[in-house]
């Protein structure tokens, strides 16, 4: 039998109806069987409250700052371990009614603040502020 050079092959079509069919059933399984977690929200103000007086020895304000080796805290210029927690005590002891204010510089991530404003809660400290966490430099 002679082959037949005059007629081109067919070319058979593949349909993508099924591939879309699937897909979306893909799509509802997972949407139906996931669950959402809420969103979970930390109060911290931002800013220390304005009516705190700065004068008074019981309402003062303690400065933390962070800065890039995320180990250390800063505290008028002399450096202090995160994990040390017997310092934190003593600190909170000492200023019962103070302010802790955090300040994260450049390059500081927010596990860190976080951790920070976690080791002062556990220490017994009431309240706690994040100042210019994540902020441009100073201007």
């Amino acid at each position: 039998m002679p082959l037949n050079l005059s007629q081109p092959k067919r070319k058979t079509a593949i349909s993508l109806t099924p591939l879309i069919d699937i897909v979306f059933i893909l799509l509802l399984f997972f949407m139906l069987t996931s669950s959402f977690v809420p969103w979970r929200t930390v109060d911290t103000p931002l800013a220390v409250p304005a009516d705190t007086p700065v004068d008074s020895k019981d309402n003062d304000i303690v400065l933390l700052t962070l800065k890039q080796n995320n180990q250390m805290v800063w505290l008028e210029g002399q450096a202090y371990a995160l994990s040390d927690t017997a310092w934190f005590k003593t600190l909170v002891a000492e200023h019962k009614k103070g302010t802790f204010a955090v300040k994260a510089e450049d390059g500081v991530n927010l596990q860190s603040v976080m951790s920070l404003a976690d080791r002062l809660k556990e220490s017994g400290a009431k309240t706690v502020s994040i100042a210019n966490a994540f902020s441009s430099k100073d201007k």
